[in-house]
């Protein structure tokens, strides 16, 4: 490899990488194709990505996803020389290089291979300068530049992050966003003495939103949803047209709740529903969509089978569906009756009103627990203008003796 990528290679990296959003995928890996037929092993690097799935290149593509034959041209990439895919597929995790080694002639040694590299992120190709502004942020650079643990100090972590910061804003710079993320970790956390810049911070939000990756676009929105509403629905719209998902979570509350356009319950279930195939906010969706089945709302009458269904899939993983849950343990809604489940749901949260109801219940009535009505008066009070609360406190007297049902 020698100072440059072919040109196939630069066109293919520009309209895959940099510009995914708008790129003509069929062309650049047709280009990836041609070069590595004639043996370029730079190209079969980057035609092994191709076949990584979404982590390694844009959905919108449609490529196939084919480890093996990935696993095929990184091997290949190794044989014929390739620095870029020596340097890149150590990375990799669980590949293994055919020729078991990752260092293969022309180089001898990883410090020859991470020179190449780096002499091409000086000279200004983009992809290079994320690959080592990623052995910086990681650490890879330590093994690659044979530096022994004894030297290994936080001052040296320092340098390497900062380092990295540098590269990852060159990129950034060239309209590559895939070192933003890295980028924001590195200027939020407070790690390894680089001081935070939460405005940096919002200005690469915002960058990301104006080079079209879905992630900002959907971040940026997000961020400005009560400033500028209109233009925070389009980069929800944008984000989603550029293959991210996250949206659905947003367009959904902002369809269901109706306080910034019309509510639209159906239109809301869509985004859920869509949100939840993608898996993306999976507990989110979720849980938003067994709530509206589980109140109900508009013309959507209550579906407690749809939605104890929904909440027991994200109940592992989070509690906020907690309190619903339980009335449907109490109530037999979707569910047997199981009074030992209610009481554990309800106790997750004891002062969110729905809880405090249910228990209130249960101790008045004593159900699944002995009969305290003064514990279940304690928590029904907490909420004396519900209507649920009045009514159970109609049935229940309180005496010079105590309570008692009536």
């Amino acid at each position: 490899m020698g100072k440059q990528f072919d040109k196939r290679v630069e066109y293919a990296i520009n309209q895959l990488w940099v510009n995914p959003y708008e790129g003509d995928g069929a062309k650049a890996k047709a280009m990836l194709e041609e070069a590595a037929k004639e043996g370029d092993g730079d190209a079969c690097f980057f035609l092994g990505r191709c076949y990584l799935g979404e982590c390694f290149v844009s959905p919108l593509f449609g490529f196939e996803e084919n480890f093996d034959k990935g696993e095929e041209y990184f091997n290949k990439s190794i044989e014929l020389g390739s620095a870029v895919g020596m340097f890149g597929t150590q990375r990799l995790a669980g590949f293994k290089p055919a020729c078991g080694s990752f260092v293969h002639a022309p180089y001898n040694s990883l410090q020859e291979i991470w020179d190449a590299v780096v002499e091409l992120a000086n000279n200004g190709q983009v992809f290079c300068q994320y690959m080592v502004g990623n052995a910086y942020y990681y650490g890879d650079c330590i093994e690659m530049l044979g530096i022994p643990d004894d030297k290994v100090t936080p001052d040296l972590i320092h340098k390497f992050q900062l380092e990295a910061a540098n590269l990852f804003e060159q990129c950034i710079a060239q309209g590559l966003t895939m070192g933003i993320g890295n980028l924001i970790d590195i200027l939020s956390s407070g790690d390894y003495g680089v001081k935070p810049d939460e405005k940096r911070v919002q200005e690469l939000i915002k960058r990301g939103a104006e080079l079209h990756n879905p992630y900002y676009e959907c971040e940026y929105a997000h961020s400005i949803e009560d400033k500028n509403f209109e233009q925070a629905l389009q980069l929800y719209e944008d984000s989603l047209r550029h293959g991210g998902s996250d949206a659905y979570y947003y367009l959904g509350m902002i369809y269901s709740n109706g306080t910034k356009v019309k509510r639209d319950v159906h239109k809301a279930i869509e985004y859920y529903e869509k949100g939840i195939a993608a898996d993306s906010h999976w507990t989110g969706c979720t849980n938003l969509l067994g709530e509206i089945y589980f109140h109900g709302k508009d013309d959507v009458a209550p579906d407690y089978d749809k939605a104890f269904s929904l909440f027991i899939k994200v109940r592992e993983e989070n509690e906020w569906c907690s309190s619903m849950l339980g009335h449907c343990y109490l109530k037999g809604l979707g569910t047997p009756v199981n009074y030992e489940a209610a009481l554990k749901e309800f106790s997750v949260y004891p002062a969110q009103e729905l809880s405090a109801i249910g228990l209130g219940e249960m101790y008045c009535y004593g159900l699944g627990v002995d009969k305290k009505i003064s514990t279940g008066m304690n928590h029904l009070n907490k909420f004396p203008n519900n209507e649920r609360v009045k009514e159970i406190k109609s049935h229940f007297k309180k005496t010079l003796f105590g309570w008692k049902e009536v």
